[in-house]
């Protein structure tokens, strides 16, 4: 007699988690505000490069929506906020080194 092999298939979830890159921005409205938390919780959101002055990219899980609602927790109502998706193409310049890759690793990743 042969062994038969007997394979149970049981439903599988598989949960697909697509990273955007977006660009978030912000103008506090009144001088010598505490925007540290601000910069923490744009930090947390995944990984990320400063453009400079108040202007950060961001590869995360969240849609913007989500990205945003977290961000106005730590800002006043007078206070500007942008948070919008970046693809290729994309151009550039003045950017460090580090900003620079970065950047054109990122936005190689997302066109696969």
């Amino acid at each position: 007699m042969v062994p038969m092999l007997v394979v149970n298939y049981t439903s599988v979830n598989f949960n697909i988690v697509y990273f955007m890159i977006y660009i978030i921005t912000y103008d506090l409205s009144e001088p010598g505000q505490n925007f540290e938390n601000l910069v923490e919780k744009i930090k947390e959101s995944g990984s990320w490069a400063k453009l400079g002055g108040s202007a950060y990219l961001v590869d995360s899980a969240k849609s913007a929506v989500e990205l945003r609602d977290e961000c106005k927790k730590f800002i006043d109502s007078n206070d500007k906020l942008y948070v919008g998706q970046v693809e290729a193409p994309a151009a550039w310049s003045g950017m460090p080194q580090d900003v620079s890759n970065w950047i054109k690793d990122k936005l190689k990743k997302h066109e696969l």
